[in-house]
C-alpha cells in the first residue's frame, strides 16, 4: 500500500513538472540566434506554439507540436514545410528564454508578449513614414512605415523601379533597438537595428556596423480625387464620339498667345502618389515659355511627363513641342470633353478654370483645370492623372505654382 502511494505521489509530481513544462512552452517565441556547424545567424522569426497543440510561424498555421515529457524535447510536424519535421531537444526553458538544439543546429528563443509589444511600439515614436535617401545605395530612395500594432511596410524607389517589402517590428525601450522581421538577408534593416536617434524629425538606426538616417516623411496635405469616369463615356451607342464642338469652349490659340508674350516660364509641382500609401512624392518643373509677335504660334515645354529639359531622366531627350493649334497644348489629347467651370487657388493665385475630362488610348484617366482669366489664359492650373492599373498603374497632380 505505501509502495503503491509513493508510485502515486512520483505521478503526480512528474505530471506536474510535465505540465509546468509545456505550460511555458505555450506562448510566442522570437528567435533571435541559430548557430550551426559554428556558423552564427540571426533569423529572427516568431513562432507560436498554442494550447490546442497547433503552430504558428509568424502569423501562418504550419502544423501540430507535443511536448515530449520522456527525453525533455519538442517534435514539431507539419506539412507546410517538411525541413520543420522532427524532434527539437530543449536544453534550456525558462519563462522567458527556449534553448533547443535539432541535428547540428542549436536555436535561441525569446518570449514575446503581444500586448507588451503593441504598448511599446504605440510609446516608440517610430509610428509613420520615414524617408532614408540614397539608401541601401545611391540613387535609391527607401520609404518605411511603422504602421500600429506592429506592422511596418517598406518601399524602395529607383528610375523605373519599385519595390514592395513588409513584416512585424519590435520596439525595445530597455535596449533602445526595433527588430525587423520579415526582410531577406540582402534587405537592409533585416533583424536587430540599435536606435541611436530619434525624435519628430529625425530618425538613425545602426545595422550591421552601418548607420541609417532618415527624416520623417510628413502627411501631404494633396487630396486624392480618383477619377471614376472611363473612355466609353465619350462615345453614344453607335460609337461615334459626341463632343466634337468642346473645343470650341476652350481659350484659343491666338489668345494664349497674346496672354504669354509677357511669360518666361510656368512653374508646376508634380505630385505622384506613393502606391500602397496616402504620401505623395514631389518634385519642381519648370516649363519654358517662347512667344513673339514676330513669329507664328509659341511652345510652351511639356512637363507633363513627369520631368523638364533642366532634369532630365537618364539618356532621354527633352520632348519636341507639337502643333500648338491642338486645343489642349501642349498635351496632344483628342479625347475629352468640358464638363463645367470652377474657381480654384494654388499657390500662383486664384484662377477661374474650365474644367475637362480627358481619355487616353493607354486607359489613363486626365482632369484637367485651364485657366480662362489673366493671369494665365489658357494655361493649366492643375492636371490630375489617374491610371488604375492594380499592377503598374499610377496617380499624379501637377499644380501651378508661379508664373514668372
Amino acid at each position: 500500500m505505501k509502495k503503491l502511494t509513493l508510485l502515486i505521489l512520483v505521478m503526480i509530481v512528474f505530471s506536474g513538472i510535465t505540465n509546468a513544462q509545456k505550460s511555458k512552452l505555450i506562448g510566442s517565441w522570437l528567435m533571435t540566434k541559430a548557430e550551426v556547424n559554428g556558423e552564427v545567424r540571426s533569423p529572427y522569426f516568431i513562432t507560436e506554439f498554442k494550447e490546442n497543440g497547433k503552430f504558428r510561424v509568424m502569423g501562418i498555421d504550419f502544423g501540430t507540436w507535443e511536448y515530449n515529457s520522456g527525453n525533455n524535447s519538442i517534435s514539431l510536424k507539419s506539412e507546410f514545410d517538411k525541413d520543420w519535421n522532427g524532434e527539437r531537444e530543449i536544453e534550456n526553458l525558462t519563462d522567458k528564454e527556449l534553448v533547443v538544439v535539432k541535428d547540428e543546429a542549436k536555436l535561441f528563443y525569446l518570449k514575446v508578449d503581444s500586448i507588451e509589444i503593441r504598448q511599446a511600439n504605440k510609446n516608440s515614436g517610430l509610428v509613420g513614414m520615414w524617408e532614408f535617401k540614397d539608401e541601401p545605395y545611391p540613387e535609391m530612395k527607401t520609404l518605411l512605415t511603422f504602421n500600429e500594432p506592429d506592422e511596418f511596410k517598406m518601399i524602395q524607389k529607383e528610375e523605373g523601379h519599385t519595390a514592395n517589402l513588409s513584416g512585424t517590428w519590435i520596439f525595445d525601450k530597455q535596449e533602445m533597438s526595433v527588430i525587423m522581421i520579415g526582410l531577406r538577408g540582402e534587405d537592409m534593416l533585416k533583424g536587430e537595428n540599435k536606435v541611436l536617434k530619434i525624435n519628430e524629425e529625425t530618425l538613425e538606426l545602426e545595422s550591421a556596423g552601418k548607420v541609417f538616417k532618415a527624416q520623417r516623411k510628413a502627411k501631404n496635405t494633396q487630396k486624392i480625387e480618383r477619377l471614376t469616369f472611363s473612355e466609353a463615356d465619350f462615345y453614344n451607342e453607335d460609337g461615334d464620339y459626341k463632343y466634337y464642338d468642346d473645343a470650341q469652349k476652350l481659350p484659343g490659340c491666338d489668345e494664349i498667345k497674346t496672354n504669354l508674350l509677357n511669360v518666361n516660364q510656368l512653374v508646376y509641382k508634380y505630385s505622384t502618389l506613393i502606391n500602397g500609401t496616402e504620401t505623395f512624392d514631389d518634385k519642381i518643373l519648370t516649363a519654358d515659355v517662347k512667344a513673339t509677335l514676330e513669329e507664328e504660334g509659341f511652345t510652351i515645354d511639356n512637363v507633363f511627363v513627369g520631368y523638364d529639359r533642366y532634369h532630365l531622366p537618364e539618356d532621354t531627350e527633352f520632348p519636341e513641342n507639337q502643333e500648338y493649334s491642338k486645343a489642349l497644348y501642349p498635351l496632344t489629347d483628342d479625347i475629352f470633353k468640358v464638363v463645367g467651370n470652377e474657381k480654384i487657388t494654388t499657390p500662383a493665385g486664384t484662377f477661374n478654370c474650365a474644367i475637362v475630362e480627358v481619355a487616353t488610348y493607354s486607359n489613363v484617366m486626365k482632369k484637367l483645370w485651364i485657366i480662362t482669366d489673366k493671369p494665365g489664359f489658357g494655361v493649366y492650373a492643375k492636371i490630375i492623372e489617374d491610371d488604375p492599373d492594380k499592377s503598374f498603374g499610377h496617380y499624379s497632380v501637377y499644380e501651378l505654382q508661379e508664373i514668372k
